[in-house]
This record gives C-alpha cells, structure tokens and sequence, in this order.
C-alpha cells in the first residue's frame, strides 16, 4: 500500500470515530488527569492528528484547541509503532525551531504513544508535554500505556456503537478470533465445545479434548525475540489445522496453548500424527526452529464432565506428559482421578463439617508497612477431619464448586468472620479481617440480603473493617451482576479487593469496571519476581496503576525479607505470607501480633 492509499484510509478511520470537534468528555478527561498526577508534569493530551491540523480531544493545563499538524510533535508519534520521546527539544534539530517550542507551550520534554483505532490505523496520541527538559532513562513509562490502552478500548466501544448491523457482525467475528494465529479463541471455543458435546450426546459418538502446550516456546522467545516467536505461533496454527478434518475444532486458549476437539477418533495414531507435525523444522526469517509439543487428553463419554471440567482434566494430563518427558502425549486418568460419585461423597462430608463445627476459620496476619504493625488478617478455612488430619481447602472446596454447599458455606464464614470482629470489638482491638468469596456465592440471589441481615445491628465503622475478596474470574460469569454487587457491598460500608489480580485475561478492564477498594497481587507474580525481571514488572506495574486508580495494594505470598523490601520500596501497602506467618487458630493468631515487631 502506497503512503498517500494509507494516509487516506487513515483519516477516514479517523472521521469514522466522529470525535473530531466534539465537546470534552469524563471518560477521556479522567485519564489524561491521571497522566498528568502521575508523571507531575504541565500538560496531558488526547490528541487526534488530521489532514492539516492537531485537535486536542482532551487537554490538561493548555489553552488552545488545536495546532497546525506541521508543527505537532504527535505527527511523529503516529509514525511509530511505540512510544515517541523528545527529551529536550530546545536542543532537538528537528524541533529546536518549532513554534510550539520558541513560543508557548514554551515545549522542552514531549512523550507520546500512538493510539489506534479498532481497525488498527494510528488516529492520535496519549502525550506528556513538560517546560522542562527530562531524562527519560529514569522514568518508567508503564502506566503511560496502560493508559493508553484503556483510551483504545473506549475507542473500540466508540467504534462499536457507531457502527451499523453489518459492521457488528464483523466486529462479533473478530472478538471470536485470535488476532495472531486466525484461529478460534477461548471464547469461542466455549461455543463450539458445547456444541460438539450435544453432537456427540445426539449421535451416541465420541469426543477427544486434546490440550497441547509447546515444549520449551519460552526460550524461542528469549533467545529468537518474540517476532520470531509469533510467527512459530503461526506456524504451529496452521499445521494443526492442516493436521486434523475439517470438522474437527482447533483453537488457541492463550499464549502457546492450543486445544484440538476430534469427533469419534478410532485409532490412537492420530495423536501420535498431530505432535509429529509440529516436530518437522520452521524456516522463519533466515532461523530454523525445531521445537515439540506436550498432548494431554480425555474422551467424552468415559469423561462424562460438562466442558469446562473436560479442558481442566486433559490440561492435568498435559502436565502430566511433560513430566514423563515432553513430545508425548498423555491420557486423564479416570481411575485416579476423583469421580462424580467421590465429588457427591465428599459433598455429604462437608455438610456433615458444616452441621457438626468441624469448620474453623484460621488467621494469616497483615501487615501494613508504613505503620509497621499487624492492620488485620485474611481468614482461610480449615477442617477438623474425623480422622484426626487437619484438612486445607484444596482438598475440598473444589468439589462443592457451584453447588448449594458452596453457598451455604460461604454464609458461615460470613457468619463467623462478623462474630471474629465482634471479639475484636470487645478487646477493643483493631484489626480488620478479610475473607475469600467464591464467584457461585457472591453472585447468588441470596448473597446481598444475607449479608445486609447479618450487618443490620453493626454501624459503619464496624462493616468498613470486613473485606470482602472476590476473584477476577467472578466478571467471567456475570460482569454486570459482579459490579452491581460491588457497589451494593460498598453501599453497605463493607470493604472490596480484587483478588488474584494479574491473572484474569482483562485485567486492566476490570480495574476501571469494578471499583474495588483494594488490589490483591497474585502470589505467583510475588513468587518470581526476585528471579524473573518480567514478574517484577508486572508487580511493579499493579502496584503503580493501583495508585493511580487509589486503590490499595496488597501482595501476598511473601516468603523473604529481600522480596518484602523490594515491594516496600515499589509502595506496596500490606503484605502477608509465610516470612511472617502461616494462618494460625485465632486466639494463636492474636498472641503472634500482640508480640510482632518489625525489626
């Protein structure tokens, strides 16, 4: 495509948004305030770049409306592909002249990303602009495109209300395919899964769920760069598609997982066939990669589970052919594994704990770091097992996943985390004490009313100390209802965390959706982050966006002091784990903060 073909089509993307000369607006308004508080510098602006002139959808601390587009800075910026940095124009010879830099805005520092629209056209900028020179080699630049990202996504939602029926329809194909590899994604395999599954019911046949994860992709990127990575990715795509019939169903769960479903397979070959496929060397970009792949599988009807228990049972197996030696496959073990009647059996069970108190809530302590002293402690559940063992929730809860149990046991810790603070109230101690909410119980019509009738005789002060944690996966099953619920709680004066967070598949999305209180880093992202530069990022990252979004932030699995000064110095807020203490029966929990002392 010529430059003047692409410079056309771009502008006509642009008046497709039908932005330009349209009032300010809160939504774009509130994210160039945030840029502005974060990076404490004179201007923040949304800018949109036409044929002849820069128009500033939203502005921070400037007077004018709009610019010729000769002089813009930002014409630069829409010519690359990530962030655009003049550190000091005054000195720059590209912009030393400018007007924009000789006279006011008086310009000396600009930083600007690129923003596109759902087509994919850059139509403007995200862009700091200071009257003083910087060093960007000091400035982290994460929250800028963070941003950033949450603009193109109301640009996308712009896009999708502008656009006509035909348009929709598009744009719903879109969501359904995996950008890179062009194959089903997660949320279309969902559809196509059930699908199969009632094919198969109606014509008594045979499905087999295969998982596959790539042996050793993590080191390609690495060492390749993630260029080359991608392009494996494609690779890997199109010969699964070409390995397997037509009607079969190929898709990409996330990163380099992809499931395969094959109708009524009669010889065990052809696992054998697809893992060869991906075994023959890639020629890509003057590199040759080899590389393997891991099949985990189960078969539908001896697995007779509904589809999400199906891709969680050929997923064990997959792991399980990686530790027998990778290039492999593997199939789920029936028989080892628990069945519906053990699921029932061990139902029976937890709701004979629920009737009899074998239930008790155990206490891991909080710490809060600027205070240095213990603020409250996360309940986690514990069961007294006839047996004598003491029983950790792993063992149980997921086999009351989704069932009336789950519900009525999420109302007991309710129940007891309420009668804990009273305790609290009584020693006039301070704590607060936060507890863990399936996404089955805090979705459920019961949910609100019983929590308000538990409430009802507790003031505001009393309900500010619960916190309530919910899982980023509960928006999977009703985001709307999950937000509602959140401003229901918080109506009550009850605390919200966002539990797990970094793990959902729309983090950032759910950070603007859902106005929790708190963000809870999810201890895999603390684990690694004092060996794996990117999981420090990434904590680095939550913790800068949660304050900038003024939610706390708090991180658990904390398991040494070098990991604990590192989020101190991040501005981790609260923190937890075994370098302070396991979760301990409460009156143990108690007489362990009354001694701490943070040296």
């Amino acid at each position: 495509m010529t430059l003047k073909r692409h410079e056309q089509r771009r502008l006509h993307a642009l008046h497709e948004t039908g932005l330009l000369d349209t009032p300010p607006e809160e939504r774009f308004d509130r994210l160039t305030r945030i840029a502005k508080q974060h990076y404490q510098v004179d201007t923040t602006l949304f800018t949109l770049i036409d044929a002849k002139r820069q128009w500033f959808k939203s502005k921070q601390n400037l007077g004018m409306d709009t610019t010729p587009r000769r002089h813009a800075f930002c014409t630069h910026t829409i010519q690359q592909n990530s962030i655009y940095i003049v550190e000091d124009a005054a000195n720059d010879p590209l912009f030393y002249k400018n007007p924009l830099v000789t006279s006011a805005p008086f310009i000396r520092f600009y930083a600007g990303i690129p923003l596109r629209d759902p087509t994919g056209f850059k139509i403007g900028t995200l862009c700091l602009i200071d009257s003083a020179p910087r060093d960007a080699s000091h400035m982290d630049f994460s929250i800028l495109r963070s941003l950033a990202a949450i603009l193109e996504e109301e640009l996308e939602r712009e896009h999708l209300n502008a656009a006509n029926q035909e348009k929709k329809r598009l744009l719903s194909e879109a969501i359904n395919i995996d950008s890179l590899t062009k194959l089903p994604n997660r949320h279309l395999l969902n559809e196509l899964f059930q699908d199969e599954l009632n094919a198969a019911r109606d014509r008594r046949g045979s499905l087999s769920v295969c998982f596959l994860d790539l042996d050793g992709f993590k080191a390609i990127n690495d060492l390749k760069g993630h260029a080359i990575g991608d392009e494996v990715l494609r690779c890997v795509a199109d010969r699964l598609r070409s390995a397997v019939r037509h009607h079969d169903v190929t898709a990409r769960l996330s990163g380099d997982e992809f499931v395969i479903i094959l109708r009524d397979v009669e010889h065990a070959r052809i696992y054998r066939h697809i893992l060869d496929q991906l075994r023959h060397p890639m020629h890509l970009q003057g590199h040759v990669i080899e590389l393997s792949a891991s099949m985990g599988i189960t078969r539908f009807p001896s697995d007779d589970s509904d589809s999400d228990l199906l891709l969680r049972h050929a997923d064990q197996a997959m792991y399980t052919a990686k530790e027998t030696g990778k290039n492999c496959y593997h199939f789920f073990d029936l028989e080892s594994h628990h069945s519906q009647q053990e699921r029932f059996a061990i139902g029976e069970q937890v709701q004979h704990a629920l009737d009899n108190d074998q239930l008790e809530l155990f206490y891991q302590p909080q710490l809060h770091y600027k205070t240095g002293i213990v603020s409250g402690f996360e309940c986690l559940i514990r069961w007294h097992h006839p047996s004598g063992k003491l029983v950790y929730p792993g063992r149980f809860l997921p086999y009351i996943e989704h069932t009336k149990l789950d519900i009525e046991l999420g109302k007991q810790v309710i129940n007891q985390a309420v009668s804990t603070l009273e305790t609290f109230q009584v020693r006039d101690l301070p704590y607060t004490i936060s507890i863990n909410l399936s996404p089955s119980h805090f979705l459920n019509d019961e949910f609100l009313d019983h929590l308000n009738n538990t409430l009802s005789r507790y003031d505001m002060a009393f309900r500010k100390r619960l916190t309530l944690e919910i899982l980023e996966s509960t928006a999977l099953d009703d985001a709307g209802l999950a937000a509602s619920n959140i401003k229901a709680c918080q109506a009550l004066g009850v605390q919200l965390s966002l539990d797990d967070f970094g793990t959902g598949y729309a983090s950032l999305s759910y950070l603007r959706k859902f106005s929790t209180n708190e963000i809870k880093i999810d201890r895999s992202f603390i684990l690694g982050m004092l060996d794996d530069p990117e999981d420090e990022m990434i904590v680095e990252a939550i913790v800068a966006l949660s304050k900038s979004f003024n939610r706390r932030v708090i991180a658990e699995g904390i398991e040494d002091r070098a990991t604990e000064e590192k989020l101190i110095a991040m501005g981790c807020d609260i923190g937890q784990g075994f370098f302070y203490s396991p979760a301990l029966p409460l009156d143990e929990a108690l007489d362990w903060a009354d001694c701490y002392a943070r040296p």
